[in-house]
């Protein structure tokens, strides 16, 4: 009996490591290709070089994507292409910037979503492979936080994380992005993401209910939004993230350098306190001055370019000249 455990994970490792080189194989020319155009796409001289080298990114990218074996590959040597991906691989998301000026960047995306079934009641296993386009829109969509986007109309930066839902039935999910606004500030979102059994995503789900009181010491006024938008000023990082040991998303609470400025958002900075959103029957729910002793458990939802560890490189969300 043991021998036969033992020469079951011999057997199994040895699959393994031979899907893991056969998908490595299928996509590694196409994925040189994108390690090329990575640089161009932020360091072109021109703007046209930068579209032009952008469209046959997405050409490649997609092409890549429309292979279901995709979906397992680790694109982690594409230096500005972020992938976040769902526990169970039933969906990633893939962003990245181009850069249109010295301080401005414009995103793109890509959703894959899929689906297994059973053809007939003795047929093999089919997977569905739904791939969608993401378009930026958030020059029209501006600092909107009740309105549902699709893929077409996207509020676009570049995902960092992606949250689940404690409940195994509950199928939507928090994503929680960069997006360097401009010269003076910077913004971050938690964006509320669902998709229909076709892979098509929407975003925008009325499951946050925050305080707009949140930046004053007014008693709290509780508001359901489909989003939340924080901007701070672009010589200061903000901490947001999925902390574990506290089952919150945990993030820097953001106050103006001065009460006075209080309507200019290119004011505000972290002031040492933090906030957090925790999830309750499908919902996640403001707390305002989390008790948080332990440093270390604030520390872990640091997140910074430089972490390759997680997967944020500095090519990935560029750093301001």
């Amino acid at each position: 009996m043991r021998l036969l455990f033992f020469a079951a994970i011999l057997l199994f490792t040895h699959f393994s490591f031979g899907k893991k080189k056969e998908i490595e194989f299928t996509f590694e020319q196409k994925v040189d290709s994108l390690v090329v155009l990575a640089d161009s796409l932020l360091n072109s001289p021109t703007i046209l070089g930068k579209i032009h080298s952008n469209e046959n990114y997405k050409r490649i990218l997609e092409s890549i994507l429309k292979d279901s074996l995709s979906i397992f590959y680790d694109f982690s040597r594409v230096p500005n292409l972020s992938v976040v991906t769902e526990n169970r691989n039933h969906f990633r998301i893939y962003t990245w910037t181009v850069r249109v000026g010295n301080s401005e960047f414009d995103y793109f995306g890509f959703t894959q979503f899929q689906r297994k079934r059973q053809k007939g009641l003795f047929g093999p296993t089919i997977i569905e492979n739904y791939i969608h386009e993401l378009h930026n829109k958030s020059a029209k969509i501006g600092d909107d936080e009740l309105k549902t986007l699709d893929a077409s109309n996207w509020w676009g930066c570049v995902y960092y994380e992606l949250v689940s839902s404690p409940k195994k039935k509950d199928k939507s999910y928090l994503i929680i992005g960069w997006d360097g606004f401009g010269y003076r500030s910077t913004k971050k979102i938690i964006e509320t993401l669902k998709f229909n059994n076709k892979g098509v995503p929407t975003f925008g789900h009325k499951i946050l209910r925050y305080d707009n009181n949140h930046g004053t010491k007014s008693p709290p006024k509780f508001v359901i939004k489909s989003r939340i938008i924080f901007e701070f000023s672009g010589k200061v990082t903000m901490s947001c993230s999925f902390n574990p040991q506290l089952n919150m998303v945990v993030f820097d609470h953001l106050a103006p350098s001065n009460p006075s400025l209080a309507r200019l958002k290119f004011t505000y900075a972290p002031d040492f306190t933090y906030d957090g959103l925790t999830y309750s029957k499908k919902t996640w729910i403001y707390k305002r001055d989390l008790d948080v002793r332990n440093l270390e458990d604030v520390k872990a939802t640091k997140w910074k370019p430089k972490d390759t560890k997680n997967r944020t490189i500095d090519t990935l969300i560029p750093m301001r000249n």
